[in-house]
């Protein structure tokens, strides 16, 4: 609307809409002269004031409201935005705000509320604690996401056993269901955690992990629900969110749940059902919008025998169950997953060989990996780290696997192992020479000094698809 617009100029709607923005229940404005008289008083702040407008127009501002600091603007001059007070037997956040002339001189003082509600001031603060919450968590846990994309493509094995858990974990991603992954110590149960929230509605969300064996059991509690300030001795001052408000929109991830003391655990199955969780030390109880993934390395079903862990609360979770499978039951993708490791690792370092000799080969495949997939990664990327050539050898692996081969050596397995690795050498072999003559037996039997016809066996034995 133009500045030099006559009011009397001011067509029906305008006026309308004029005094629709002037006159509002939601900011009840009160404006007085630079003489401190109300010149103009919302209809709506009789609930305010207790006052009707056309008893307050004339008077002072201390006559309506002795409280009233807008004389102390008039004076100075300067805004003071957010402040509280009491109005109407109600704390209130308010805002005064000087208005000049073009010259700039205070010819009067515009008072109106921000906030007419203190619980919507309240849940702004706990929005902000929850932001702040989530900003803290990630900032802590950045270098381990490592970029925080995960995708099954991520997630290495082609045997019946891994494809079974995929299916399982993807038939999950499309609803809200709560999920239990459950395996051995080492073998990816948060990477399938991380593939389900990030192909999940939920992937713009929060992902936000509790290591339930990690939090010492007195601290838990306020670890998982959050605490207002003043609820206890070491309390904030501020207050904390917890794990449950930063996952607000998103999931949250519960590792180790089978470590999780039997007292919370009721206090957990709650909160499941009911989506609402009530901080220590506060009164309301606050309403939130999560998935739940947990996952556990113990049998939850015995330790529901021997009273350790609630049934009603395994159940709750158990809504789909991903089992995945430990290193030894898919001893066919233990060469796919050193490969994996060696061309993910060497991207840091491209000095770092690109091989795995056959006797390795044969060794990582008849070792127990009781770290699984873990101890895997490790061993490949301390190999890669002090290998001198352009293959992992032996002698790169670390002290416990060489005892292994060492050991095995020296027992009755130990014709077996020569065996496997006899075999791993003549199919390298084969194949070798196979590709440096171009798929031609007759060649590729000369190079190897043995009869075409033994090569032909040869190759019959190793299966191999040339």
């Amino acid at each position: 609307m133009p500045r030099n617009k006559d009011p009397k100029w001011l067509s029906e709607t305008d006026r309308e809409l004029l005094d629709a923005f002037v006159d509002n229940p939601y900011e009840c404005p009160i404006v007085i002269d630079r003489h401190g008289i109300v010149r103009f008083m919302s209809r709506y702040n009789i609930r305010v004031y207790g006052m009707a407008p056309e008893e307050a127009l004339g008077k002072h501002i201390t006559q309506v409201n002795r409280e009233s600091r807008m004389p102390e603007v008039l004076k100075t001059g300067k805004a003071e935005i957010g402040k509280t007070m009491v109005l109407g037997n109600r704390r209130r956040v308010v805002a005064r705000i000087p208005l000049k002339d073009r010259r700039g001189n205070v010819i009067g003082v515009l008072g109106k509320l921000m906030f007419h509600q203190t619980d919507k001031i309240r849940d702004l603060y706990r929005r902000i604690e929850v932001l702040e919450g989530q900003v803290r968590y990630y900032r802590s846990e950045v270098t381990a996401f490592e970029g925080g994309r995960h995708s099954w493509d991520q997630i290495v094995g082609e045997t019946e056993a891994m494809k079974t858990a995929k299916r399982c974990a993807l038939q999950a991603t499309s609803t809200d269901a709560p999920v239990l992954i459950t395996g051995e110590s080492g073998t990816g149960k948060e990477l399938f955690a991380h593939a389900i929230h990030q192909n999940s509605q939920r992937a713009q969300g929060p992902f936000i992990k509790v290591n339930c064996a990690a939090i010492p059991h007195e601290l838990i509690e306020s670890e998982i629900f959050g605490y207002e300030r003043g609820a206890f001795t070491s309390a904030s001052v501020r207050g904390k969110p917890g794990k449950f408000e930063l996952a607000d929109h998103g999931t949250i991830f519960l590792d180790e749940i089978g470590d999780m003391p039997l007292s919370m655990q009721a206090k957990l199955l709650r909160v499941l059902q009911e989506y609402e969780v009530e901080r220590i030390g506060g009164v309301k109880t606050i309403k939130l919008d999560f998935r739940v993934i947990a996952a556990t390395n113990q049998d939850l079903q015995a330790m529901i025998r021997k009273g350790a862990f609630r049934a009603d609360l395994f159940y709750r979770l158990n809504t789909f169950h991903v089992r995945v499978p430990s290193l030894r039951d898919m001893r066919e993708d233990i060469p796919r997953l050193a490969y994996y490791f060696l061309s993910e690792l060497r991207a840091k370092k491209r000095s770092a060989p690109n091989r795995i000799s056959s006797d390795v080969m044969v060794l990582f495949k008849r070792y127990p990996w009781p770290g699984n997939v873990r101890e895997l990664r490790n061993t490949v990327e301390r190999a890669m780290h002090v290998a001198e050539g352009n293959q992992v050898v032996m002698d790169d692996l670390p002290d416990l696997v060489r005892e292994f081969y060492k050991s095995a050596s020296t027992t009755s397995d130990s014709l077996g192992l020569l065996r496997h690795i006899l075999k791993e050498a003549e199919k390298q072999a084969l194949l070798e020479a196979l590709r440096a003559s171009g798929g031609n037996k007759a060649v590729a039997a000369r190079i190897l000094g043995i009869h075409r016809t033994g090569l032909y066996q040869k190759i019959k034995r190793h299966q191999l698809h040339v």
